[in-house]
């Protein structure tokens, strides 16, 4: 059995981690940190897994935190989360961070956006950004795999295929996220009042930081530069994210050999559909993202539609899937 411990057990992502883990059948859960419950049965906190897991939370400074551990999930906010990955790290752990520390290779571009120094600038080189779809093979070398933000893996699964393919000249970036993106703090934004039958927009344009962490991984990968318009929107819903991404190319496209395409570019991935349509149902509490292609040829114009869980394919869900990649084992093991 892989032994693992979760960095960070009570904010969304290591409760939706928890859940999942305690399912599959190659791991056992055999630490969970937080500093605000150290001491509080983990089912007492989550009634769901109850009967299924036997831990209570323990501080993070707590020494037992990497003994008897093969991997550590770290699920803290950006900044905190980099000490605690080198910690890991240091101990010959395999990490995956599901903060943002580790995604942005450029320490530049890091510190502009998330104001803060990195501090360790050879981790972050070592790093592999965790999409299995477009980095499989170093996700089964790595030592630590940073884990995409929920939102730019709805984009880069959206405009990468078309990247690979046309020339483009604009991306128009539309996205709707169920409030749950927000964390588990609760804010005036964020509270049942302000959210519920409500839709806002919030850090648009380019002012979102995922931006940055998109454009660079599509340079990477493709060595196309590309600037996106993006709108981020909160809306009334727990989970998942729908994004709407208006592509134009530089020459007229049928949409019917651009679906085509996304079916060929995507036929051997086990958590990619590609469909006539999309909804939010058809993914929450899945760890899929279905994709749907449709535009205006006349108009140059491409529309791609996105769906996937934020807590499950965009956080916690990838999260599993990278660590089955590390250990090799079939990636789909305890997310079918």
């Amino acid at each position: 059995m892989i032994k693992a411990a979760i960095i960070g057990g009570t904010g969304m992502t290591g409760r939706e981690l928890i859940k999942i883990l305690v399912k599959h059948p190659f791991v056992k859960i055999n630490c969970v940190t937080s500093r605000g419950s150290a001491g509080v049965k983990v089912a007492d906190a989550f009634p769901e897994v109850n009967g299924l897991i036997n831990l209570s939370f323990v501080d993070p400074s707590d020494k037992s935190v990497f003994e008897k551990t093969d991997v550590v999930f770290v699920c803290l906010p950006h900044t905190e989360a980099m000490e605690f990955v080198k910690q890991a790290h240091d101990k010959n752990k395999k990490v995956v961070d599901l903060s943002a520390d580790y995604r942005i290779q450029d320490i530049k571009m890091y510190e502009k956006w998330y104001k803060h120094a990195h501090k360790y600038p050879a981790l972050l080189k070592k790093a592999v950004y965790g999409l299995p779809e477009f980095y499989r093979d170093k996700i089964k070398k790595a030592d630590v795999v940073a884990n995409p933000g929920c939102y730019a893996s709805s984009l880069i699964f959206g405009i990468a295929p078309v990247l690979n393919k046309y020339e483009v000249s604009d991306i128009i970036a539309d996205s709707k996220s169920g409030v749950s993106g927000s964390g588990i703090k609760p804010t005036a934004k964020n509270i049942f009042l302000n959210v519920n039958e409500n839709i806002y927009p919030y850090n648009t344009g380019r002012a979102h930081r995922h931006v940055p962490e998109v454009e660079e991984a599509l340079y990477l990968k493709l060595k196309k530069k590309v600037k996106i318009f993006f709108t981020p929107q909160v809306i009334a819903a727990e989970r998942g994210i729908l994004s709407n991404i208006y592509i134009k190319t530089k020459k007229k496209v049928d949409p019917a050999d651009v679906k085509k395409m996304f079916q060929a570019f995507y036929k051997n991935e086990p958590f990619i559909r590609i469909v006539d349509s999309v909804s939010l149902h058809q993914v929450q509490n899945t760890n899929f993202c279905d994709i749907a292609v449709s535009g205006v040829k006349e108009m140059n114009m491409l529309l791609i539609s996105t769906v996937l869980d934020n807590m499950v394919k965009g956080a916690s869900g990838q999260a599993v899937q990278n660590m089955n990649l590390m250990f090799g084992l079939n990636e789909q093991e305890g997310l079918k």
